[in-house]
């Protein structure tokens, strides 16, 4: 799951920042600009993440899933209505959306992961986490990357471009919602990982009864 959501994310941004700058003649600053949507929402439901994953568990993950790839979704069909150097203002609501998206599937992940991997390997699980986080960095770059530019040298314009490279960030994303529906259907605390991992084993096997 980390390695396709970073694999979508990183490989969507890169899309959207060429298309901005390059294709619509934004500036640097004002492209950023308009990205703070997307950490705007983010914030936004960034408090209830993990609540809400004790509460209902790999649910909020496939709920944070479904908004990313319709946030996604809601800046490819605003794509045409961007004109050069025009108001970003389109774009600015899937941004939002999306961002929020990220937090409920990414920010209690590791509580939910945690709830069916014992104490002893949470270290390891942790580092698995940092190396498909980066691994799929580098893949989403590469592949949207190829998919973006192919376009491009095919003489299509900057918006083609976007638009043909944001349905494999949907893909990525909607894949990490089917993902989701194998983790456990629990999470475990805050606490449980401050202290080691998901806590004994005791802990973690009470955890990770209601996943069967």
């Amino acid at each position: 799951m980390q390695l396709a959501f970073s694999a979508g994310l990183q490989g969507f941004f890169l899309a959207f920042a060429l298309w901005l700058q390059s294709g619509e003649h934004f500036s640097p600053l004002k492209a950023g600009l308009t990205a703070v949507a997307f950490s705007v929402g983010s914030f936004a439901a960034a408090p209830f993440a993990v609540p809400l994953a004790h509460k209902h568990g790999r649910r909020i993950l496939v709920s944070g899933a479904v908004l990313l790839a319709a946030g996604c979704a809601g800046v490819l069909a605003a794509v045409s209505h961007v004109g050069p150097d025009g108001s970003p203002w389109p774009v600015v609501p899937g941004l939002a959306v999306a961002g929020a998206g990220l937090a409920l599937l990414v920010i209690p992940l590791v509580n939910v992961v945690l709830a069916a991997v014992p104490a002893a390997v949470a270290g390891g699980a942790s580092g698995i986490f940092s190396t498909a986080q980066q691994l799929g960095g580098a893949l989403g770059v590469a592949l949207l990357g190829t998919v973006y530019f192919g376009a491009l040298a095919a003489g299509h314009s900057f918006a083609a471009a976007m638009t043909r490279t944001t349905p494999y960030a949907i893909g990525a994303f909607a894949l990490c919602g089917v993902l989701s529906l194998l983790l456990p259907r629990t999470a475990v605390t805050d606490e449980n990982l401050a202290g080691g991992g998901a806590g004994d084993d005791s802990q973690l096997a009470a955890a990770a009864a209601p996943a069967g």
